[in-house]
């Protein structure tokens, strides 16, 4: 044997050898593509596209720390008061051809000292619930602020803007919003009565109701609602004007008891107290930059119940707001009065 038969003889073995090598070789499996997460920017600010779908997906929420001392809702409460409060809140919204078709839910978490262990989470906190509704076109159903306090735009840019009761807040109901698209809206609303029997049944064989129109162009806005509860028989109205220019804004309220001599859910007591037959909200607001802008409130009702409420907002960083606020109540029916100060803290994403 040569050499050249001897080379070709090594060559045709470390071919074969390496034939059979790759021939048991794992090969790798393509990587799946990427599919990054997409922003919708149909619905606003904040939304993405949840992978796979058309549904668009917002989640935020924030963190609130307020400290005060006295308490402009009570005559009898004093002392200092500190609560810390998280709210989560997610929002979807999918194209449908019927309109819209929306959720938004919205919990809850405060810690307080004060509260009653008992009949809490076991720790000082309470976890509530305050929203979660499904919207499609103008049509909403399940848990949200009463159309009657909603609707209107509530009351002034205060913490403490409801010493004078303004209506109720969260319930269950149905609701349809017509929109005219030049500024004009209709609404008209069934809810829940929230009456409960001491056997725990219901006290309310029908639900309440209230309807309202406004018209509103971003610079002015004049808005009337209604409400009737079907518990007490009664009801309120209750009108609004308020408007922007430059730097200013201000508002003006007033509502109407059907029965002066009682209370009911849209003409609500407070600190034990009515209305009377009639109540009026109003407000003042400037705001001296971006950053920082005060507020100052009014109410009064035909029971001589005075409230009086002024605060400065400053947001150092976007985000961030640091409130302090100062409130005035005078319950004349009682002759009692009530001094309340207070920080608030709150982070908003």
């Amino acid at each position: 044997m040569n050499i050249k038969s001897l080379l070709l003889g090594s060559a045709a073995a470390l071919a074969a050898v390496s034939g059979a090598q790759a021939a048991d070789a794992i090969v790798a499996a393509e990587p799946e593509p990427m599919e990054y997460v997409r922003v919708c920017d149909a619905f606003g600010t904040g939304y993405f596209y949840i992978p796979g779908t058309e549904t668009c997906l917002k989640i935020g929420g924030r963190v609130r720390f307020d400290a005060k001392y006295g308490d402009a809702y009570n005559d009898n409460s004093n002392g200092t008061y500190t609560n810390t409060r998280a709210e989560i809140y997610m929002s979807s919204a999918t194209d449908t051809e019927w309109g819209a078709l929306k959720t938004s839910t919205t919990v809850r978490f405060d810690y307080n000292p004060r509260y009653d262990v008992s009949t809490l989470d076991g720790n000082n906190t309470r976890t509530r619930l305050i929203g979660a509704n499904i919207q499609l076109g103008g049509f909403l159903v399940g848990l949200a602020d009463s159309q009657y306090s909603a609707f209107i735009g509530y009351a002034g840019d205060v913490i403490n803007d409801d010493v004078v009761s303004y209506g109720p807040f969260e319930l269950n109901q149905v609701a349809y919003t017509f929109d005219a698209g030049n500024g004009f809206k209709a609404v008209i609303a069934v809810e829940d009565d929230g009456q409960i029997e001491s056997d725990g049944g219901s006290s309310s064989d029908w639900p309440d109701v209230t309807g309202g129109i406004k018209y509103d162009n971003g610079t002015f806005m004049a808005a009337v609602v209604a409400g009737y509860d079907e518990s007490a028989e009664e009801g309120a109205v209750k009108a609004r004007i308020g408007g922007n220019v430059g730097a200013f804004s201000a508002f003006i309220m007033g509502g109407w008891n059907t029965d002066g001599d009682t209370s009911n859910k849209y003409a609500p007591s407070s600190n034990g107290i009515g209305w009377g037959d009639w109540a009026l909200w109003g407000g003042l607001g400037y705001k001296f930059t971006d950053k920082v802008a005060a507020n100052l409130q009014v109410a009064y009702t035909d029971n001589k119940t005075l409230a009086i409420t002024g605060n400065v907002k400053w947001t150092p960083v976007a985000g961030l707001l640091i409130q302090p606020e100062v409130s005035y109540t005078d319950w004349d029916a009682i002759n009692e009065d009530q001094w309340q100060g207070m920080i608030r803290l709150q982070r908003t994403f």
